[in-house]
């Protein structure tokens, strides 16, 4: 996809990975707009911060309101927004469990059903979804997160099936550890990180990557 005028949304634009995508992108020339509860500190012609809790239905439907009003279309989705936590599950409340689910899981879900109907009329655009390593294997403390980030991929994979004959292309990015406010409150401390910025411009290259090429799972960890 040839990103330059191309509109895309990014949930968890207000640091991370989600951060540094909404650079990356407005560097190719895409019209971004952002996603979060907090303010995304960018300022550029072509970025748009909308406030919004992944977490709330009607946010996220007041969010994309404003962006099909404005354009009629998404060109590129990108599922960001996440946050985790590591403890023994007797631990773990169950308001924890659902507003993790809810943010890491949900929001792709509503997110997505939001831009597939324009994306099937025009037979183009493409949803890729950030999940992790932890989505791939278990990890000890990890039951609610990891449960997310498997979910994601699942979710993917098959959305990847349903959405191909139609010109539309998902894909599942599985970062390992990143260096991003996400281990402050996690419970756990990687000894090696991946850039965030690296991690965008990865995302970007994959995006650009001709339309019939479909990358639908990529995993990438820290040397």
């Amino acid at each position: 996809m040839e990103l330059a005028g191309k509109i895309a949304v990014v949930t968890g634009s207000s640091s991370g990975i989600g951060l540094s995508l909404v650079r990356a992108l407005l560097d190719v020339g895409a019209e971004v707009y952002g996603l979060s509860r907090s303010a995304t500190p960018v300022e550029h012609d072509r970025f748009r911060w909308l406030q919004a809790d992944v977490t709330r239905e009607e946010e996220i439907g007041r969010a994309f309101f404003e962006v099909l009003g404005r354009h009629g279309r998404v060109d590129l989705l990108v599922n960001n927004a996440g946050f985790g936590f590591f403890r023994d599950v007797e631990t773990i409340e169950t308001g924890e469990w659902r507003s993790l689910i809810d943010t890491n899981l949900t929001a792709a879900f509503l997110c997505t059903r939001l831009v597939v109907p324009s994306m099937k009329e025009r037979r183009c655009g493409m949803i890729v979804n950030i999940g992790s390593v932890a989505g791939k294997r278990g990890i000890r403390g990890g039951t609610a997160y990891c449960a997310s980030k498997f979910a994601i991929n699942g979710f993917s994979e098959s959305l990847m099936e349903e959405l191909r004959e139609f010109g539309i292309r998902v894909a599942c990015i599985n970062p390992g550890s990143v260096m991003t406010g996400f281990f402050d409150h996690a419970g756990i401390q990687p000894k090696k990180y991946l850039q965030p910025g690296d991690v965008a411009r990865l995302i970007v290259s994959l995006v650009e990557l001709p339309d019939g090429m479909l990358p639908d799972e990529l995993t990438v960890r820290p040397l």
